[in-house]
């Protein structure tokens, strides 16, 4: 009974092998129903073939043995790894007469020793394939293990070579006992020391490298700190990196600086330009209407004194005055263009375009011109110059047209950050060369004979767009028409409100 009811997987067989009985839990690890499966069998006909020269060598041996590891092949064909350790019976007279053969199933743990070994193997290729240096330390900072990377820092062939040494074998004194020093007090308190940033140095005290550095202790089953572990990620490159942006960033301050300078200084000149301009055009008038008036005094007393040639040249001295006059009038409007005296204020551009189109209205009517007004938006902001703004476009496109009916087409887009107004015309359109320097200040594409002005118009919409941060630009086919765009900021917008 106690033999049938070991928990162990207990065979006995005679001293040549022949299984004489078993019990219950060898015919569960065997997985048969009953002993007729075994009785009379070498116990070598369950053993795998390659495992059989072991048991006949236990057998052979006479001399009790353990944990003899085989597999044993069981009743459903499956291999089941076991240890077996033997006992023999003798007689009166010390003669083997039998043996006993106690099994013990091994399949768990030779499961779990697979784990570990796989567990093992990826450890170890996870160690040697992270760039990062890995490395294992005692409670004396010494090397139990490093990974490769590690070793080629520590300039070591060979892993293995570090184990038991220390930083004060690869580094200088004074980064050692720092390192030391850190390792010690981790070790002490348990805390974990992460991302530190170290500036290794050698044994001559050059820093070949920066790492950014985490260590945490290592604990035993009790919580007990036995060691730790650390991890260096060289940074070296994202140092060197920093150290040149921190010299741009010192660059560039100086370079914005320099510029702010200039732009306070530009902003300065601009202004004794503007204030200059306005004063030497405004003190031009006073001499100018003397020449208009010395010259009408001259044609009106001596006209009958005067010949044919002197009367011509007092009339071209009067025309070249009143031109001049028109040069100066477009420069003091160009002048104040942006000065902080004109206030902004809530104008309704169809309005607006309506009183435009009254002022033209001579024209218009005269010409049988058309001026179109599509919806436009309200603004605030500064009502003369948008109105001379618009003015301005207009009248070039029925000044410059030579349709039987001109017109000219007023639009607006709004956009996600802007409005992109359009001054469309029928007109005598631009040619393709002429399109860069039209808004150039007095720059003219054709003879004041043919058409009137000083060729500053488009040059001043050009100032007053460009002072409210907008741009102006023209689409033309030439003897097609032309159309102008400007775009305003949307911050200067309040809505669309009526049409035109």
């Amino acid at each position: 009974m106690v033999f049938n009811l070991h928990p162990e997987a207990t065979l006995i067989t005679t001293s040549n092998g022949t299984i004489i009985d078993c019990n219950k839990a060898f015919l569960e690890f065997y997985r048969c129903k009953s002993k007729n499966e075994v009785l009379n069998k070498s116990v070598l006909d369950l053993i795998a073939k390659n495992d059989q020269s072991k048991i006949i060598e236990v057998l052979n041996s006479r001399c009790r043995l353990t944990n003899v590891e085989v597999n044993f092949i069981s009743a459903d064909e499956r291999e089941i790894p076991a240890e077996i350790s033997v006992n023999f019976i003798r007689d009166s007279r010390e003669k083997i007469t039998d043996a006993i053969l106690s099994i013990r199933d091994i399949s768990e743990r030779k499961r779990i020793l697979e784990i570990l070994k796989r567990d093992q193997q990826m450890f170890n290729v996870l160690m040697d394939s992270i760039p990062d240096a890995i490395y294992f330390k005692d409670l004396n900072s010494r090397f139990i293990r490093i990974n490769r990377p590690k070793a080629i820092r520590l300039g070591l062939k060979n892993p293995e070579e570090a184990v038991g040494k220390t930083d004060f074998d690869f580094y200088s004194e004074d980064f050692a006992r720092e390192t030391y020093e850190d390792e010690q007090e981790i070790m002490k308190t348990g805390k974990a020391l992460i991302g530190k940033v170290e500036e290794v140095r050698s044994k001559n005290g050059i820093t070949n490298r920066w790492v950014s550095a985490t260590k945490i202790p290592i604990r035993d089953e009790s919580g007990k700190i036995i060691g730790l572990v650390g991890i260096s990620r060289d940074i070296t490159d994202l140092k060197l990196m920093e150290r040149k942006l921190e010299h741009a960033n010192v660059e560039l301050k100086k370079h914005i600086e320099e510029l702010q300078k200039v732009q306070e200084e530009l902003k300065r000149s601009n202004r004794e330009l503007e204030n200059y301009t306005y004063a030497v055009s405004h003190d031009l008038k006073a001499p100018l209407r003397a020449i208009r008036s010395f010259a009408s005094f001259l044609l009106e007393d001596y006209k009958d004194k005067l010949d044919k040639d002197g009367l011509e040249y007092l009339k071209r001295i009067d025309a070249a005055a009143i031109r001049m006059n028109e040069f100066i009038e477009d420069l003091l409007i160009l002048s104040r263009v942006g000065r902080k005296f004109m206030e902004a204020e809530k104008v309704d551009l169809n309005n607006l375009l309506e009183e435009i189109a009254q002022d033209f209205k001579p024209i218009i009517d005269s010409r049988n011109a058309r001026v179109i007004v599509n919806r436009l938006p309200t603004l605030y902001i500064q009502r003369v110059w948008i109105k001379q703004l618009f003015m301005n476009l207009i009248d070039n496109g029925l000044k410059f047209n030579k349709s039987e009916t001109p017109k000219v087409e007023v639009s607006c887009e709004e956009k996600t950050d802007q409005y992109l107004f359009k001054v469309s015309d029928n007109g005598i359109g631009i040619r393709e060369e002429h399109l860069n320097k039209l808004f150039n200040l007095f720059e003219r594409l054709h003879s004041s004979e043919e058409y009137e002005g000083t060729g500053a118009g488009l040059a001043i919409c050009k100032k007053i767009v460009e002072n409210w941060g907008g741009r102006i630009w023209v689409e033309s086919v030439f003897g097609k028409g032309s159309t102008f765009c400007f775009t305003i900021p949307k911050k200067y917008g309040i809505g669309v409100e009526g049409s035109g």
